[in-house]
């Protein structure tokens, strides 16, 4: 979702949640998607000069017991919370991205037959821009 011309990420996340509450929606809690990017370690390359491959590993609130691990070019798993874990033991074949950690926080809205949720993204400390579901 763009950011309102002369707004803030926060100021427009603020204007889109009081669009949906006048329309009649309700709120229904809060929710939080965070993604963290892993590379493949130089050491598993080999000489040939071969590029890396990508990880994310995503949770979600809506999936609390779950998490997810998307290949870049590949398979999607799944997996229980603990795959966190085995991502430190496997630092030899796969090695965390600096500053790579994304997250997205927001409010779940309940509109007639629609879960609509708006949250804001940000990376670090700084707010990087809006996300918008609707199911």
């Amino acid at each position: 979702m763009p950011v309102a011309e002369g707004k803030s990420v926060q100021q427009t996340v603020e204007l889109l949640t009081r669009k949906l509450e006048m329309l009649g929606a309700e709120k229904q809690g809060t929710f939080c998607v965070d993604c963290e990017t892993y590379h493949t370690a130089a050491s598993t390359l080999g000489s040939q000069g071969q590029a890396g491959k990508l990880m994310y590993v995503m949770h979600n609130s809506e999936y609390p017991l779950s998490c997810f691990a998307l290949f870049e070019n590949g398979p999607c798993l799944v997996a229980d919370t603990n795959f966190d874990v085995l991502m430190v033991k496997l630092k030899g074949f796969f090695q965390s991205a600096k500053a790579s950690k994304i997250e997205t926080r927001g409010t779940r809205y309940q509109y007639c037959d629609f879960l609509v949720k708006v949250g804001t993204v940000t990376m670090g400390p700084s707010a990087r821009g809006i996300s918008v579901e609707v199911k």
